[in-house]
């Protein structure tokens, strides 16, 4: 299973890890932006925690919620996408916050 302290993973760990074949994430790989696992001097892919759960989140796409890969490749910009404006909206309402806290000072 996966090791909290390790930095990367080869291609047969994270098969083992969430459960699918080697030659399905060699296919992912090039369907989806988001998966891109680096490379090593002899040029074997090196999958970090977060390339293994843009694997689980495609895997979820594609097996439990019946997406096509296009379907998947869209939700998962889509979610990518929500994420940022959740992100950029938090730290405007924190700067809002700041203000008021500022403007109720000099009241």
């Amino acid at each position: 299973m996966e090791d909290k302290n390790k930095r990367y993973y080869d291609t047969n760990e994270v098969a083992e890890i969430v459960g699918c074949q080697p030659s399905a994430l060699r296919f992912w790989e090039k369907k989806f932006p988001h998966l891109s696992p680096k490379r090593d001097s002899r040029n074997r892919r090196r999958y970090t925690v977060e390339d293994i759960e843009v694997v689980r989140k495609i895997m979820h796409q594609r097996q439990d919620q019946g997406r096509t890969i296009e379907g998947a490749r869209n939700q998962l910009n889509h979610r990518e996408t929500a994420q940022n404006l959740i992100h950029r909206l938090t730290r405007v309402k924190s700067f809002l916050l700041e203000i008021k806290e500022a403007l109720d000072k000099q009241s």
